[in-house]
């Protein structure tokens, strides 16, 4: 399958409003899932071309490619377990940290719900939030990057 028919397949659930799409022509098989609305056309041949590397055995996982990224001022907080991240207590409330906030060490960033329960993702040192890694209400698997820290020896 080339990368044309997989924007085809993105397009396809952008147009219907699907979170769901699973096609299996007896050589490939691809499902494409979301939990958001529609993906705005820009990030349509970004998704394609990730989605024909995965087919060819191109990828690697999202802890190696996040590595990639980290340098040595920086770290990343991971997901301790599987389950539902939010940023907020609340979908009323402000949300934990954002982008430039400072934090301390065993300061609550974000929680994630499994199994009906809450729990909290603390800073595990002292530094400020460069970058969060992944969408609130989505679901976050084990070891996936949360937030990315500048830690305090680097500023």
């Amino acid at each position: 399958m080339d990368t044309k028919a997989i924007e085809e397949l993105i397009a396809i659930m952008d147009k219907a409003e699907l979170t769901a799409l699973r096609v299996d022509d007896g050589e490939t098989k691809i499902e494409l899932e979301r939990s958001h609305g529609p993906l705005p056309s820009s990030a349509l041949p970004l998704m394609a071309d990730r989605v024909s590397a995965l087919l060819a055995g191109k990828t690697e996982s999202h802890e190696a490619a996040a590595l990639e990224d980290v340098d040595k001022d920086s770290l990343l907080v991971r997901s301790p377990m599987v389950g539902m991240f939010y940023l907020s207590p609340s979908p009323d409330e402000d949300p934990f940290v954002k982008v430039g906030q400072e934090v301390l060490s065993g300061q609550t960033m974000a929680i994630v719900e499994a199994m009906k329960m809450m729990n909290e993702i603390t800073a595990p040192a002292p530094g400020v939030v460069v970058e969060v890694l992944a969408a609130n209400g989505t679901q976050v698997e084990y070891d996936q990057p949360l937030f990315r820290i500048a830690t305090a020896e680097a500023r």
